[in-house]
């Protein structure tokens, strides 16, 4: 009798780039807006995310590092007609249209969250894991990211992976990648889905949903994912105008647990019912749902403190021992560390950890935002991209390197200065350099 596959699921983070600024360009995103015109100091920013990379893999976790997009993005300003030498197109764009060189000099591609939405190939048409690339179309800054975001998901993962194109684009299709969808499973056997979108009705009154429900249900019929394992929950608007601009700022899960704020949903108690049902049905087991209301934790703590963008990990084979790294804000906010503390007292968590990634946070993404998870069969997960899996080799070459070549006091004037520019340009090369052998 042939054993079932088992999967492992891997980390991808990217290196924030040295153009890591505060542009304020998230519509909807409280952080991004809130921190707009502020000092960014992006050596800070990188070091952060390699502390929480080493952290991770030092969990026995696989962990694999994606090198900084290029920017600035030239042909993003030739294309909406700045002219000239590279240095006259970003002194142009800085003197007619700020947010547009902020858009190309952004570093947003580092929420590898948004990079695609990932699915086993235990649940769906295909043998291997399936990507469809996000087109982050809701955005000027974010939709300059899918292009290269294939390439580079291609040379990382090759065949052991099936990518997809990113969706047509328009405002019907507008996609945001994992950041809007969940998978329950346990044992690493065969899961249930749910793709959480913003558009139609209720409709939210202050701020644009950024994923459509025609974008996630393309998403699952390229996959093939079966009709009665896999859900669409509109998310509620009072989430959107809070500024629960993705689902992964209401909502976080992993395995055979779920946990999510009670203004998460725009759905009815019939809605979990059916869910918990279809995951007992998959899986023979038991789905643990954690519903965290008002009281307990408002929607402006959970938008503030990041605690439902936590990232959880699985540390064991069988699926039973889980960690949670929760942004440092949670554990200044009384109600949200009541909370994890409650949750590591119930047994859903074996260790709670404490991440400063305030750089991030500032412009809006916690730790969840920062990873994409891709899950591997077990016997294949040591032979992938291993130039790009952590180690204390790669680790120390790339901090090296970001101390060494990194900028650490940004502004936005700093953004069209020649010399500025070049380091940075210099610095992100280097970076690559050590990614790409």
């Amino acid at each position: 009798m042939n054993r079932p596959m088992h999967w492992i699921e891997g980390q991808v983070d990217r290196i924030v780039g040295p153009t890591h600024h505060f542009g304020g360009l998230g519509i909807g995103n409280v952080a991004s807006q809130a921190h707009h015109g502020q000092v960014s100091n992006p050596a800070a920013a990188a070091l952060q995310g390699l502390d929480k990379m080493r952290l991770v893999a030092s969990l026995g976790v696989p962990q694999w590092i994606l090198p900084p997009q290029r920017r600035p993005d030239l042909g993003l300003l030739r294309a909406l007609g700045f002219a000239g030498s590279d240095d006259e197109l970003l002194r142009q764009a800085r003197d007619e249209s700020p947010t547009i060189l902020s858009a190309a000099m952004s570093c947003s591609a580092m929420w590898t969250a948004n990079a695609a939405t990932v699915t086993p190939g235990c649940d769906g048409a295909y043998p291997e894991s399936c990507l469809t690339v996000a087109n982050l179309d809701a955005s000027l800054h974010r939709a300059i990211e899918p292009l290269q975001t294939l390439v580079e998901l291609q040379e990382t993962f090759g065949n052991a992976v099936r990518i997809f194109d990113p969706l047509p684009g328009g405002a019907a299709m507008r996609d945001e990648g994992a950041a809007n969808h969940m998978r329950l499973a346990c044992n690493a056997g065969p899961g249930v889905h749910i793709f959480v979108y913003g558009d139609g009705k209720p409709r939210p009154e202050r701020y644009w949903p950024r994923q459509s429900l025609a974008a996630s249900q393309a998403v699952a019929r390229r996959h093939g994912l079966r009709d009665e394992f896999t859900f669409f929950w509109k998310q509620h608007p009072r989430a959107i105008d809070a500024g629960a601009f993705h689902n992964d700022v209401v909502a976080m899960s992993d395995g055979d647990l779920m946990i999510h704020h009670d203004f998460a949903f725009a759905e009815t108690h019939q809605a979990y019912s059916q869910l918990e049902q279809a995951f007992a049905k998959r899986t023979r087991r038991k789905l643990t749902r954690i519903e965290v209301d008002e009281t307990s934790l408002s929607m402006d703590e959970a938008v503030n403190t990041y605690l439902f963008n936590s990232q959880i990990l699985t540390v064991d084979r069988e699926g039973e021992s889980r960690v949670m790294l929760c942004p440092a804000e949670v554990a200044e906010n009384a109600n949200a560390r009541r909370l994890v503390q409650r949750w590591r007292d119930d047994g859903h968590f074996s260790e709670i950890h404490f991440v400063d990634l305030r750089q991030s946070m500032h412009g809006g993404g916690g730790p969840a935002c920062l990873r994409l998870r891709v899950p591997f069969p077990e016997d294949e997960v040591d032979s992938i991209a291993p130039h790009r899996r952590w180690s204390e080799r790669l680790d120390g070459e790339l901090r090296k390197t970001i101390r060494r070549e990194y900028p650490t006091h940004v502004t936005l004037d700093d953004l069209a200065r020649p010399d500025f520019v070049a380091q940075a340009i210099g610095a992100r090369d280097r970076v690559a350099q050590i990614l790409c052998p």
